[in-house]
């Protein structure tokens, strides 16, 4: 199981720290014990608080469950993605894909989809919180970031076609290196190849929405 970046950081008020050790426990606990299998007592033990001050944080198991996808996501900046340096449009695309395969890629974010698709049959609800805190936002954040360009007459993509257009872009992007690293096929992608792979999927972007 790999082991988790979501470590306290010191130097903060100890109700952020605490809130921050809250989130790593629960995290490792969800990666190693799925999320039917952790409970807010053990998530209090392993981080070393009260109970009371667990749910002082978060309100229950499944928001808690909710802020540790959240903060995985945030720590590839796609909350920024809307703002990003886009003076040279492909560049730009190029940096988007490239941190969203870095995402996907992470280890810690593949085991956690194994937890969620062995547990989505019988408890849809997870399934549908990881989906609400992960790739929802990112998307949400990528369409924003499309419609930016398209206001700037450097994308022409119809607003209804705009969800599509980054689904395409990110689904493109992943290949079907996501699938091989899900299965366990392989256990890393080469820099270079993937790389490679991602000038060829924004160069094909553009030469489908940039205006001619």
């Amino acid at each position: 199981m790999p082991e988790l970046e979501l470590q306290p950081r010191p130097g903060r008020p100890k109700s952020e720290e605490k809130a921050d050790a809250i989130l790593c426990a629960a995290s490792e606990l969800f990666l190693t014990k799925g999320f039917q299998g952790t409970s807010m007592d053990a998530i209090a033990q392993h981080a070393g608080v009260s109970k009371q001050t667990v749910y002082s944080h978060f309100a229950n198991k499944d928001e808690l469950f909710k802020a540790c996808i959240r903060a995985k996501v945030a720590g590839y900046g796609f909350e920024e993605t809307a703002v990003v340096d886009d003076e040279d449009l492909r560049e730009a695309l190029l940096a988007i894909t490239h941190k969203f395969v870095e995402l996907l890629f992470d280890p810690e974010v593949i085991a956690m989809h194994r937890v969620v698709m062995g547990e989505a049959a019988s408890h849809p609800r997870i399934a549908a919180l990881f989906f609400e805190s992960g790739p929802k936002r990112t998307k949400s954040a990528v369409c924003a970031f499309l419609k930016q360009q398209v206001e700037k007459n450097r994308l022409r993509i119809d607003d209804a076609d705009l969800l599509y257009a980054s689904m395409q872009l990110f689904n493109t992007a992943v290949g079907m290196f996501q699938l091989q690293l899900w299965l366990g096929l392989q256990d890393t992608v080469e820099e270079q190849e993937i790389n490679r792979h991602l000038e060829h999927v924004v160069d094909d972007f553009l030469h489908l929405y940039q205006p001619s």
